[in-house]
């Protein structure tokens, strides 16, 4: 077995007499030498800044009422369609909550050698636990016992085609997991920024996707209270992304050689795939072609236009053919943005504050 390069770690012995590392000592993937239990010095500000950002932005989903939501699903005012879309909705994304902070654990922490920013994803970790806090309480505040809880929570396992769009993310975990390359090697860093990628594209192009089935709804006066609990995520996995971007490019910035003509050939299959995946997704979970409101078609253009994006933040050509936002209404439902997530509009926020829906 290869052996490891001395990477820092926090799992280092301490060492008698070991000095406080300078900042040009520092680097986000890869560093040695040094303690990485101490906080300072603060190297990346940026990281540092947006962690202490981050901590104003936090909410409770207890605090926003759902009366007018449990009044609906216990009054039948869902189509059948509409109810399939939210079970289906709530199920995948609770999965894909899940598997975040389980991909920071087993992948990401091991790699990151800058204190802010380890710092930064503890903090990230505890804001999707309390995602999943907020699905867990949409569907209790519907009066659902366990057993009905249950049965929606596990629905995703049976549809091949959402076991398919988690798995592949959860591939590129096990592949970083797996390899037995030395970590700080180009080979490591390598696996890690598909990994990276993998689970940007998860929080910058899939969950906006998800939440905008329920945003739908809520342009219909339906499950409104649910799509204010999701504009409380969005908002959250906004920055998660944001942060996401600016760690690829740094990951890059440092180790420019391996973001080779191979590389990014890769990258940009990967986007390809993750929008095959939504294709399939979508057929199933609007299977008559979408609701009122979103035709699958028009999903499809969102999901494409969101992979642009994302080509567009790592500098790739497009890979599709769709130049305008399809959805652009989708902007309503943010919270809380310094800048609108698509275009770049200044937003306001306070913290505590709810929605108010015309």
């Amino acid at each position: 077995m290869p052996k490891k390069l001395p990477v820092a770690t926090t799992i280092d012995p301490i060492t008698i007499g070991s000095k406080q590392p300078s900042a040009s000592d520092v680097k986000i993937v890869g560093g040695r030498g040094y303690d990485l239990r101490q906080p300072i010095p603060v190297k990346y500000t940026e990281v540092r800044d947006r962690f202490l950002s981050a901590r104003k932005n936090f909410w409770v989903p207890n605090e926003i009422p759902m009366g007018e939501d449990k009044l609906q699903w216990n009054t039948e005012q869902l189509t059948e369609a509409e109810m399939w879309l939210f079970k289906t909705n709530i199920s995948y994304l609770t999965a894909g909550d899940n598997m975040v902070p389980d991909n920071l654990i087993n992948v990401i922490f091991k790699h990151i050698t800058a204190n802010e920013m380890r710092q930064y994803f503890r903090w990230i970790m505890a804001e999707e636990a309390n995602h999943i806090e907020s699905y867990v309480f949409i569907l209790e505040s519907f009066g659902l016992d366990e057993k009905g809880q249950g049965q929606i929570y596990e629905l995703y396992q049976d549809m091949p085609e959402l076991v398919e769009k988690v798995n592949w993310n959860l591939d590129f975990t096990i592949n970083s997991v797996n390899s037995e390359a030395p970590l700080g090697s180009p080979e490591a860093i390598k696996a890690l920024l598909e990994d990276l990628i993998s689970y940007y594209i998860f929080e910058y192009m899939f969950f906006p996707l998800g939440f905008a089935q329920i945003f739908a709804l809520a342009r219909k006066g339906k499950l409104r209270n649910t799509a204010q609990q999701y504009s409380y995520i969005w908002r959250d996995e906004t920055l998660h992304s944001t942060n996401g971007l600016w760690l690829i490019h740094q990951i890059i910035k440092e180790n420019p050689k391996v973001w080779d003509a191979t590389l990014q050939e890769r990258v940009r299959e990967i986007i390809a795939q993750a929008v095959d995946l939504e294709e399939k997704h979508a057929a199933v979970v609007m299977p008559d072609g979408g609701i009122v409101g979103l035709p699958i078609k028009t999903y499809i253009k969102f999901a494409k236009f969101i992979a642009n994006n994302v080509c567009d933040n790592l500098g790739l050509k497009h890979l599709y053919r769709v130049k305008q936002h399809p959805m652009a209404w989708i902007s309503e439902y943010e919270l809380n943005q310094e800048v609108n997530f698509f275009e770049g509009r200044v937003r306001e926020y306070q913290t505590g504050s709810q929605l108010d829906w015309d």
